[in-house]
């Protein structure tokens, strides 16, 4: 239990520390992470708890924090990067990844597996089983940059 139940927070915050261009980081249903595992990259990363947030609130500041891109542009050279940190269970999130609905583009760029996030149990919405289903089938902790046409 060790190993899984949040065990995707420490490996999340050594990739986030090699990214050039990260400057928030929104975490959504997972414990906030120790900055100090940033490795001075806190000075420039702002990292947002937003662990017991409801799904249309993360929408709302990630709209507010998403990176800003001009069609064409080359997105891998910006100086600036919004990343959103959510376990893959996060159900809520299915209506707008790989979907530009909301005028919001998620674009995984890591995942780790061995992260059991036993903070996203919702019995009373989803029942016993469907929920234990979705939180052990689905398990890992995923990374998405995201960024919006302006």
């Amino acid at each position: 239990m060790g190993v899984y139940h949040q065990g995707g927070v420490v490996p999340t915050q050594l990739f986030l520390s090699h990214q050039a261009d990260a400057t928030n980081a929104i975490w959504w249903k997972t414990y906030s992470p120790p900055v100090w595992l940033l490795n001075g990259k806190n000075a420039v990363l702002t990292t947002h708890d937003a662990m017991s947030k409801p799904g249309p609130s993360i929408i709302k500041e990630l709209g507010d924090l998403a990176t800003c891109y001009k069609s064409g542009e080359n997105i891998t050279t910006a100086k600036e990067g919004t990343y959103l940190v959510a376990p893959l269970s996060a159900s809520f999130l299915d209506d707008y990844v790989g979907k530009t609905t909301s005028g919001l583009q998620f674009n995984e760029v890591w995942r780790y597996r061995r992260h059991l996030n036993l903070d996203d149990l919702d019995f009373g919405d989803d029942g016993v089983w469907p929920t234990l289903k979705r939180v052990v089938g689905r398990r890992g902790l995923a990374v998405w940059r995201v960024t919006k046409n302006c």
